[in-house]
């Protein structure tokens, strides 16, 4: 999904469009003149591992539900895949940006926006602010599966709508925000009231009631508040034809679970006017089928038969063969752009066996990163040690980093009271009145091999120094929800961000423990207070400051092992002309497929 959804304050990071495939005119040559089964066929066809969890971009939480929500729905800004610059989609500009020095908000700031005179829904009305607020009013339902949402709504408390112009507005929030421009102009897709609230039930509702704490109790008893949550936590928002829209260019029409969903391009779109005028608003396709394929060795031989036209991430030593296959490649651009995420093991602070930070810090120790990218990843990711990127300027390069260590480890657990007291070759300890062994699980989701080595490595290791951890597989619907329910001991997870400024809040502060994404626990009033300030310093120098110091926090707690941020490796058919890859997750732009003419390019030599 759109992990982290935050304010762009700082363009990071490059566009690298490097095929590893293509070669040089003598290979191109050497292919020959090349025909596709599904010739100039204006369709693309994407790989994916797994469902996405739902359709509705409120509630869902998976990576891969936010990149098939963002060819049905608009954000009022999104940022440009190729200069990585934040730019209006459903808004005509940027807002106009004002701090407020007196009224009720005095000390925060508020946010003009307008949206684009053209933009309609599928019935033909327009796109208006009364849509947005009903967006937003949607988020705050304290009932409404939204926790993932809400931190980027917070400190919105309020919003007025021009009488003169119903697609004028102003939001209004209770604080001064580095974030706030993209938290809320960039972060929530943008729903159509009509098809979401028929009834028109959170019209009843102020967004300043909605976003007073004080109100909670009384709006979760509330029986409108009830029944509104009821019908949009539904699954028919999630997964039906005719609950699922937007104001983007595609319609959704069908998803079977565990084999495809499928969109097809919406006749005249509204957006279609502004193609050569505005960026993200290309759509050429006339169908985009997601393909649901959890098994790589399936996914890749169907993508050898011409049967998918993109996968992404692939898993490592297939893609090293694919590297290899001079025919594949005759047919597939092979990229490996550097991509803005990284994948970690995650640790359940509230568990008594791993509530020491020695314990934690001991099963970091036991990691061999090295040997993961190398053996695993086939040298496609590099080491990191933290949350923040390296190529962003307020990563923190003097952490002392958990390098590969099993002597520090046992010494850790030595300290901390784990002894092999009874010879049974497993460390225990008296816990809470009662002796445990220092048996962990570690979860993963089964449809990601990599993951699951990852697990065996650590197993081995921890197995030589008194520590045993079973590696447990689960479907991806019941891996995310077993981790958001904190249901878990260890488990191994990634996460994705846009190249923009960091909001850590989402996923690291303690009111995210419940409901959002802080699934490990961690937390203190001091890595609190470094957060709002993160959120709330205008000054840059002294917010990156404030990034460091969290940098600094995660890494003496130790509620995350980090392993390596990963190269995307991506493959995209020939058979589209301008078939781009980007840093950007997914890592190419779908709507902006060409198809036709591959063959005749390819034996001209270009």
């Amino acid at each position: 999904m759109r992990f982290p959804k935050l304010l762009f304050s700082t363009i990071i990071g490059m566009l690298l469009f490097a095929s590893c495939g293509g070669g040089g005119k003598g290979q191109q040559t050497a292919c020959g003149d090349v025909t596709f089964k599904k010739g100039n066929t204006n369709e693309v066809i994407i790989h994916e591992l797994a469902d996405p969890d739902k359709l509705n971009p409120v509630n869902s939480t998976s990576a891969g539900a936010t990149y098939i929500e963002y060819n049905i729905f608009m954000y009022l800004l999104d940022v440009d895949k190729e200069k990585l610059e934040v730019n209006p989609s459903l808004a005509v500009a940027r807002p106009t940006i004002t701090k407020l020095e007196e009224g009720p908000y005095k000390g925060g700031m508020s946010l003009s926006f307008e949206i684009r005179p053209e933009a309609m829904w599928d019935n033909g009305t327009p796109v208006t602010a009364k849509d947005v607020e009903f967006t937003y009013k949607a988020v705050k339902n304290p009932m409404v599966e939204s926790e993932q949402q809400k931190p980027y709504c917070d400190f919105l408390v309020h919003m007025d709508i021009d009488p003169a112009n119903p697609k004028k507005f102003t939001l209004y929030t209770n604080q001064l925000s580095a974030e706030a421009e993209f938290s809320l102009g960039g972060s929530c897709y943008i729903l159509p009231e009509y098809v979401y609230d028929p009834k028109g039930i959170m019209r009843k509702y102020s967004i300043d009631e909605l976003s007073n704490p004080a109100n909670v109790s009384k709006l979760k008893a509330d029986a409108n508040i009830i029944a509104f949550a009821k019908e949009f936590n539904s699954e028919k928002y999630q997964r039906e034809k005719g609950y699922v829209v937007g104001c983007g260019p595609y319609q959704f029409e069908s998803w079977a679970t565990g084999q495809r969903i499928i969109l097809s391009k919406k006749a005249n779109w509204w957006g279609d006017q502004l193609a050569d005028k505005a960026v993200n608003f290309k759509a050429l396709p006339a169908k985009i089928t997601y393909e649901i394929l959890n098994d790589w060795t399936t996914a890749v031989t169907a993508m050898k038969d011409e049967g998918i036209d993109v996968e992404r991430n692939i898993e490592a030593k297939l893609f090293s063969d694919l590297n290899k296959n001079e025919a594949f490649k005759c047919k597939y651009e092979i990229n490996t752009p550097q991509e803005l995420s990284y994948v970690y093991i995650g640790m359940n602070m509230k568990n008594p066996k791993l509530q020491d930070v020695r314990v934690r810090k001991a099963l970091a120790y036991l990691v061999n990163r090295q040997q993961i990218i190398d053996v695993l990843n086939y040298g496609f990711a590099a080491p990191t040690f933290g949350m923040i990127h390296p190529s962003k300027k307020y990563y923190n390069d003097q952490l002392d980093p958990y390098n590969f260590d099993p002597s520090k480890a046992s010494t850790l657990l030595d300290e901390a009271g784990w002894k092999d007291s009874d010879g049974d070759n497993i460390r225990d300890k008296v816990v809470n009145g009662k002796k445990e062994q220092l048996k962990l699980v570690f979860k993963y989701n089964a449809e990601n091999p990599t993951r699951q080595r990852i697990g065996l490595f650590l197993k081995e290791q921890a197995k030589k120094i008194g520590v045993e951890i079973e590696i447990l597989g689960k479907e991806w619907t019941v891996f995310i929800d077993e981790t958001k329910k904190h249901d878990f001991e260890l488990f191994c997870g990634a996460w994705i961000s846009d190249p923009i400024s960091d909001d850590p809040k989402q996923i690291w502060h303690t009111s995210s423990a419940d409901g959002g994404s802080n699934y490990v626990y961690f937390g203190n009033t001091r890595s609190d207070q470094v957060i709002d300030a993160i959120r709330t310093e205008l000054d840059e120098s002294k917010r990156n400051e404030y990034y460091k110091e969290f940098q600094k926090i995660v890494n003496e707690e130790v509620p995350y092992i980090f392993l390596y941020t990963p190269k995307n490796r991506l493959c995209i058919s020939k058979r589209f002309e301008n078939a781009k890859a980007y840093t950007a997750r997914p890592g190419y732009s779908e709507r902006e497929f060409v198809v036709g003419g591959a063959g005749q390019r390819m034996a001209a030599g270009n």
